[in-house]
């Protein structure tokens, strides 16, 4: 109770210029802290924030993109790279150059039969190269990419090409055979599965493919998006996959283009763009194409919002597929597996690895290259591009580690209160937590400082006011049992004030009713609710938060007023009413302290004449020390209850009937002879439309027969007259 009892009072000592309501910023579900910016953090599927598994940079590269990787018996790593076509090794920690192609992107690297089996784009190659690095020739398909290498056993070697679509077996010795033509533009992603079927993912129509050995193939899968950029079969023979809406070159690159003359050609799943699917094959232009990488190394939170759109997908044995996980604004750019069974999903634009195991998603870790394109072996090895850099993940936990929160928008000018986090073992200095906050909404330089570090797991916010506010976290004495469940953030609006955005009086006598009203007597009654002044109104009771203001009756001598409010506080508001007579320096009360946003009245209280309307709008329910009002008034309208005077007189043939009001114009005449129905008349000017209107009738239709004439004015008052005819 007291650590209650402290957040609440800080809250309430506020400062004029604020509202008394506090409100609260909570991060708490995984889905929170996967908005944030992490750097060897992990987050669980039940939502814990912990320390992830170290991972460690092994090496950096000159080279910006490192596009493959494969493994050789011994435990060296290979890494094919662009734009130069250079294969790295590593053994151990130490990274070397082993191989260069003549080509100047390598995307799919294999090592079977002995040697390294690199594949080159464009103008696609396969080279076969010894332990001592030096390559020859092996395979030449005639195809612009090269995109994956797969081992079948018996020495061969599945080959998939773009931009024909194609799967080559090729032999030991380098004698190759079309296997598969696919209808898709490339053949993007291979595995194999223990009874020796080739799983195919395509790009352009986006399909899963199983290839039996004779060549005989049926899609098995037919993906929203149009690339499969990954296939991977566990020790189960389950098959996963990543799909990606993304788009390769739809046609074939100028022969003979060299290093020299390429830019970052033919960039897979790993470029991001916003084109459309590729035409079908037959329909491709010919002509050369250049593919650019497009990643986006600003490591801005916002990456996210470009990143594209995935799907991870389950190939079970007997060949079903099924969509287990959905990503929004990520890509998946390879998939492997795990030392505990689970699938490994290497992403970007924000560099992280999940972990897919159960059906539940968690992230194990981030990397500030915030490009991570290929994953494989145990421990996991990833690299990343748009800064090229190999990492391993080890044992234990991350030694410096940071989590940043997503700036939040508290959506006003907002002073904060205290926070809290709450978690497992987090006592003893375990986690520290730092804030800023500013009115941009990119943290940038107009900013305040990050505050001072707190160990403590409640307690004030050391930010300035502001509209945005941000926290990180790190954990300076790290365990791997720590875990952090939420973090949760008071904040108060600055208060702002309430506006009338609009304000009407209806025409004379309407009114609305809600259908909250009795539906029978079919008679609407007047009542005085407001026992401290002299306007009746009608029963009318309705939902508050409804717009719809009823349906249109009318009641003579009424007048109905409405309006509309806001406040960007979400305060309750009360409305009062006053009104004067025109020139009138005193306004008397017409209603106070409503909750609806409108008013029906009976004004035959007052006398004829043009009258003012003023509206005041408050806050004061939610703000009671400080309320802020807004003010309408010079809305006029008209009182009326006195009805037209009607007179008639003859002249010869005629008889001539004159109606007169004294303020509003003459509405509707008619007349009715010997108490028969009324008839229309029409004035003498062809149009009612004024104070004062003349109508002519002929007398030898009315000699001899009781006449009476009735008019009513615009406020329905109403005036009869008989007629006398000699």
């Amino acid at each position: 109770m007291r650590r209650l009892f402290s957040l609440v009072s800080a809250l309430f000592i506020t400062v004029s210029a604020f509202a008394v309501a506090p409100q609260f910023w909570r991060v708490q579900a995984a889905e929170d802290f996967l908005g944030g910016e992490m750097e060897g953090f992990a987050v669980t599927s039940r939502g814990e924030l912990r320390l992830a598994p170290a991972l460690k940079k092994v090496a950096t590269f000159t080279d910006p993109f490192v596009l493959s990787q494969t493994a050789a018996p011994n435990g060296d790593r290979y890494f094919g790279t662009g734009n130069d076509g250079k294969v790295y090794r590593l053994h151990g920690d130490q990274l070397t150059l082993f191989y260069t192609a003549p080509e100047p992107e390598i995307y799919a690297v294999a090592y079977t039969n002995g040697a390294l089996f690199v594949g080159t784009s464009p103008n696609g190659k396969v080279y076969r190269v010894d332990d001592a690095g030096k390559g020859a020739p092996f395979y030449d398909p005639a195809q612009a990419y090269i995109w994956a290498l797969q081992p079948l056993g018996n020495g061969e070697l599945a080959v998939a090409t773009g931009v024909d679509g194609k799967l080559f077996r090729v032999s030991a010795t380098g004698q190759g055979t079309l296997l598969y033509d696919a209808p898709d533009t490339h053949i993007r992603s291979l595995a194999v599965r223990p009874n020796g079927t080739i799983l195919a993912g395509a790009s352009g129509k986006g399909r899963i493919y199983e290839i039996a050995r004779d060549g005989s193939a049926h899609a098995l899968f037919d993906s929203p998006l149009n690339e499969i950029t990954s296939l991977y079969v566990d020790a189960n023979g389950t098959g996963w996959a990543a799909g990606v809406s993304n788009v390769l070159p739809s046609s074939a690159p100028a022969k003979g283009q060299s290093k020299q003359g390429s830019s970052s050609s033919g960039s897979s799943s790993q470029q991001q763009s916003g084109t459309t699917a590729e035409t079908k094959k037959e329909e491709q232009p010919a002509g050369t194409a250049e593919v650019t990488f497009t990643f986006d190394d600003s490591g801005n939170a916002s990456a996210a919002s470009t990143g594209g759109a995935a799907e991870v997908y389950r190939i079970d044995p007997d060949g079903f597929v099924d969509t287990v996980r959905k990503f929004e604004r990520e890509m998946v750019y390879a998939v492997s597996g795990g030392s505990d069974g689970s699938v490994l999903l290497a992403t970007g634009p924000n560099g992280r690895v999940y972990a897919l195991k159960d059906g539940e998603l968690s992230l194990l870790g981030a990397v500030p290259e915030k490009q991570i394109v290929s994953i494989g072996g145990t421990p996991a090895v990833i690299t990343t591009t748009n800064s090229g850099a190999v990492y391993r993940m080890e044992g234990g936990s991350a030694a410096n580690a940071e989590f940043r929160s997503a700036a939040k928008d508290v959506e006003h000018f907002s002073r904060f209160g205290n926070y809290r986090i709450e978690g497992r073992n987090l006592g003893n200095g375990a986690v520290a937590i730092s804030f800023r906050s500013g009115n941009t909404r990119t943290p940038d330089a107009t900013w305040s400082a990050w505050s001072p570090a707190q160990t403590t797991l409640d307690g004030n916010v050391p930010a300035p006011a502001g509209r945005y506010v941000q926290w990180k976290l790190n954990m300076p004495k790290a365990s791997n049992d720590a875990a952090v469940d939420s973090v949760s953030v008071a904040f108060v609006n600055r208060n702002v004030a309430p506006s009338i955005d609009a304000i009407s009086v209806q025409d004379p006598a309407v009114v609305f009713i809600s259908s909250a009203y009795p539906s029978a007597p079919q008679v609407v009654e007047a009542t005085n609710p407001d026992e401290y002044g002299i306007f009746s109104s009608l029963d009318n009771p309705r939902d508050r938060t409804s717009a719809d203001p009823g349906k249109r009756v009318y009641r003579k001598g009424f007048r109905t007023i409405t309006w509309r409010g806001s406040d960007d506080n979400n305060d309750a508001l009360r409305y009062s009413l006053a009104f004067r007579r025109k020139g009138s320096d005193r306004w008397l009360r017409l209603r106070d302290n409503m909750e609806e946003t409108q008013l029906n009245f009976d004004t035959s209280q007052l006398p004829d004449g043009r009258y003012e309307l003023r509206l005041t709008v408050t806050d004061a329910t939610d703000n009671p020390d400080q309320p802020l009002t807004d003010t309408k008034e010079g809305v006029e309208f008209d009182v009326d209850n006195t009805a037209p005077v009607v007179t008639a007189s003859t002249s010869g043939d005629k008889v001539i009937v004159h109606v007169t009001d004294a303020l509003s114009p003459v509405g509707k005449v008619e007349y009715s002879a010997d108490a028969q129905k009324w008839i229309r008349l029409t004035p003498d000017d062809g149009i009612a439309d004024s104070r004062n209107e003349t109508y002519t009738l002929r007398r030898a239709d009315l000699e001899g027969k009781f006449v009476v004439v009735r008019a009513t004015d615009a406020f329905f008052n109403v005036a009869t007259q008989s007629i006398p005819l000699q």
